[in-house]
């Protein structure tokens, strides 16, 4: 089963973005989707944050809404393969054959005025920073990122020093993870009283990691 991107042509990074948010590649099916965008499966991203934004990206979450969200908030989506095969029909990175990486990302960063880059998966086989960081960049991965989850990368790759940040996971299929993590455990009691703390936990978190910094003209 061979995947082809079908949104990193249509959205290019816009280069007035100042945070990025990069992926693997979409399912196979996208002709399924609930919306023809990055993330639009089953929508679990945009759901989030239009739990986490209410008055900005109202529900029904529509193209239109997500795309005029973005635009809001300087934020551009893009993903690190652009051509995949597929061990088995999941959505699962584990399951990819990555056959052509999305090596464009590099120029498209350098040219715009992203300071932040956010990525949905991690440091398992195909997650989307290690796709980037180690075979789009040619760098390592230290146990020290992996504990930390962020870092800045020097000015001499994108002309300034930009921000790297693993972001827990968006998809519901992460939540009995992310519930052993050390930064849930140390919030949950605000959440004791939600039929859906994890959930809720994900909102706040993404509210703050994507909330509109003070000076920003959108």
């Amino acid at each position: 089963m061979r995947t082809i991107h079908q949104y990193l042509d249509k959205y290019p990074i816009d280069p007035r973005s100042e945070k990025l948010i990069v992926g693997t590649i979409h399912p196979h099916a996208h002709e399924k989707f609930v919306l023809p965008f990055f993330y639009g499966n089953v929508s679990s991203l945009w759901s989030i944050f239009s739990d986490a934004f209410p008055d900005e990206l109202k529900k029904p979450v529509t193209l239109e809404g997500v795309l005029q969200f973005l635009q809001n908030h300087r934020i551009s989506m893009s993903d690190t393969i652009l051509v995949c095969d597929r061990k088995k029909p999941t959505a699962l990175d584990e399951d990819l054959i990555p056959l052509e990486l999305n090596t464009n990302i590099v120029e498209q960063v350098r040219r715009s005025n992203i300071n932040e880059i956010f990525f949905t998966s991690g440091f398992g086989k195909n997650g989307a920073f290690r796709l980037f960081y180690e075979k789009i960049l040619g760098l390592k991965i230290t146990a020290q990122i992996k504990q930390e989850r962020e870092l800045v990368l020097d000015k001499s790759i994108f002309g300034r020093p930009v921000k790297l940040i693993i972001l827990y996971s968006p998809s519901g299929a992460s939540n009995v993870g992310l519930s052993q993590t050390k930064l849930y455990q140390e919030s949950k009691d605000k959440f004791s009283k939600s039929a859906r703390p994890v959930y809720d936990f994900k909102v706040q978190y993404y509210r703050h990691m994507f909330a509109k910094k003070q000076g920003n003209h959108c």
